[in-house]
Formats: structure tokens, sequence, C-alpha cells
């Protein structure tokens, strides 16, 4: 579904707002959305594969991102909130070990692919890609 604009505004606004109103309380995502009337409504099995989750994951980027809203939300295991300085550390911390997790990966991948066409000591050829025969 397609929000325009002040659609968008106006959710990020109530989620804030509604963070704000519970301090320093952990909110599941589940009972974020189903508190803020401007998400959709989810008829899933899992929570974790709705619309309503992923809206709500947007917006909390959007919402860090934007020097308009001053607090910072976390989320984890417990579920989301405005951080305090502990939670701050604790967030940035796990998000900066998921970064250099991927950037090791891209790495090992991107030497993988760099061999391609390269012979090795005993004169093969590597191959690091699938032919155009395989099709």
């Amino acid at each position: 579904m397609q929000y325009t604009p002040e659609e968008n505004a106006a959710r990020r606004e109530a989620l804030y707002n509604f963070l704000l109103q519970r301090g320093d309380k952990w909110t599941s995502m589940e009972q974020t959305t189903d508190s803020i009337s401007l998400y959709p409504a989810y008829f899933k099995s899992t929570y974790h594969n709705s619309g309503a989750r992923r809206l709500l994951t947007s917006d909390i980027e959007v919402i860090n991102m934007q020097e308009k809203y001053e607090k910072i939300i976390v989320s984890g295991s417990k579920g989301i909130k405005l951080a305090n300085e502990n939670d701050f550390d604790h967030f940035i911390r796990a998000e900066f070990k998921e970064i250099f997790k991927k950037l090791k990966r891209a790495r090992k991948i991107l030497h993988k692919g760099s061999l391609n066409q390269q012979t090795d000591i005993e004169g093969k050829i590597r191959e690091a890609f699938l032919g155009e025969d395989h099709g």
C-alpha cells in the first residue's frame, strides 16, 4: 500500500509520541502497531512478516535519521523504546558488530569472485561463475 507524505509524517509523529509516553519501557513491535491506529492491521500468522512490522521498521529508520526527532529509537529482543545512554551504547555496539560481520562476508565473496579465470598452483583454471552452458 502506498502512503502519502502527509500520512507517513502523521504515522511517524504518532509513533514518536507513543514512545515518549511509554518513557523508559520496552514495548513489543506488535503492541506498538496495535496501539497506533495509523498502522495497518495484520492478519497473518506471523507478525514478523507483516506489512505493519515492515512499515514500523521503516518508520524507526526514518525517525532515527531525521534531526527533527531528538530522541533515538532502539530495538532489540525486548521490543522498541526511546534510548537512554546505556541502551544507546548497547544498540550501537550491536549495529557495528553486525556491519563488520557483513563487511567480512562481502570481502570474502569479493575475493572469491576476483579469482575467476585465474590459474591455481596445479594449473587448474578457477571458475567462480556459472557459465553459459549451465543455463
